[in-house]
């Protein structure tokens, strides 16, 4: 009974031992530091650091803290909401052109990320695009773009080696207010004669440009044409182009027929005159019945000309001027 008595002592002691080593675990107790779940943040950085969109598209920038296992809310702004928005997750839209500072914060850290918007890529569809071996008198950009890749020679204004001339008096500018000829808020020629009694304005290629060769044409002058697009709302008005090849012209009558210095040369093609525009094709073939080949290479030239009569007040509304390869 006493060996009994005491083995019951000491298995009860034991347990006591026990319990007490455990309750010890999870007392703070003297020196003790409760650990918490935070993490304070050092840094933020956004990628990517710039952006470049077209209009009316959207891109997501991501956020990464520093250090990594840490979190918070990150405040999303722009600079410039005209150009660029950002939602709370990042997601950015493109407004219109420019540029925008996207920047991320939380605390006092910040990351920018700089967006520049570029206008909305324009896709030009049309025939007079779809051709080949362009040789360029005058084009918007956008439509030139489409092509270029397929340019043998651009003719088009520089300021420099190749020039929109007008003589003096004979036209006054003219009002280029909506659409080209391609549908597209772009500029084109807009001339309107003036009080002298004549009227003169074109393209010149002036030497140092150097060689203009469109010797192609004259091998193969049943695959080229002469492009122009073409508008008035006048009821009898009239053109006249003329091109060189440096040492023969040939000269094309729109609209009514024109008479230039007594001689009178018969329309080619009427005009509807609805200030619509009208697209005109030229074959090369015809120009060749006029005395024009293009056989061989020249330099410094009036490479077309336009005059539109004596009468103050018309106009001249021209674009999309090439020879092409259909």
């Amino acid at each position: 009974m006493t060996k009994l008595k005491f083995l019951f002592v000491a298995l009860f002691c034991a347990a006591l031992v026990l319990q007490t080593t455990s309750c010890s675990t999870n007392d703070d107790g003297p020196g003790g530091e409760e650990v918490g779940n935070d993490v304070q943040i050092t840094g933020i950085s956004i990628n990517p650091t710039s952006l470049s969109l077209e209009e009316g598209v959207t891109s997501n920038l991501v956020v990464s803290l520093e250090p990594s296992n840490a979190t918070g809310t990150v405040t999303w702004s722009s600079s410039n909401p005209a150009v660029a928005t950002v939602d709370s997750d990042g997601l950015v839209s493109s407004i219109s052109e420019g540029t925008a500072s996207i920047a991320a914060a939380i605390g006092t850290f910040s990351s920018v990320c700089d967006v520049t918007v570029t206008k909305e890529a324009v896709i030009v569809d049309d025939i007079t695009l779809k051709g080949s071996d362009y040789y360029i008198i005058q084009l918007d950009e956008d439509s030139y773009s489409a092509i270029e890749s397929k340019v043998i020679q651009d003719f088009r204004p520089d300021d420099t080696t190749k020039f929109l001339y007008v003589w003096d008096g004979t036209f006054e500018g003219g009002n280029s207010v909506g659409n080209n000829f391609y549908g597209l808020d772009q500029d084109w020629i807009s001339l309107k004669v003036g009080n002298v009694g004549w009227s003169g304005a074109g393209f010149s290629v002036g030497s140092a440009y150097g060689d203009i060769d469109m010797t192609p044409m004259f091998d193969n002058p049943e695959d080229y044409y002469l492009h122009i697009g073409f508008k008035t709302g006048q009821s009898a008005s009239s053109y006249l182009f003329i091109l060189t090849d440096g040492q023969a012209e040939a000269k094309i009558a729109i609209g009514n027929d024109f008479n230039d210095d007594g001689t009178t040369y018969t329309s080619y093609k009427q005009l509807t005159r609805d200030n619509t525009w009208n697209s005109i094709d030229i074959p090369v073939t015809h120009l060749n019945q006029l005395g024009l080949f293009y056989n061989q290479t020249f330099q410094d030239v009036n490479i077309f000309t336009m005059l539109a009569g004596g009468n103050q007040g018309t106009t001249l509304d021209m674009d999309a001027v090439f020879f092409y390869k259909k």
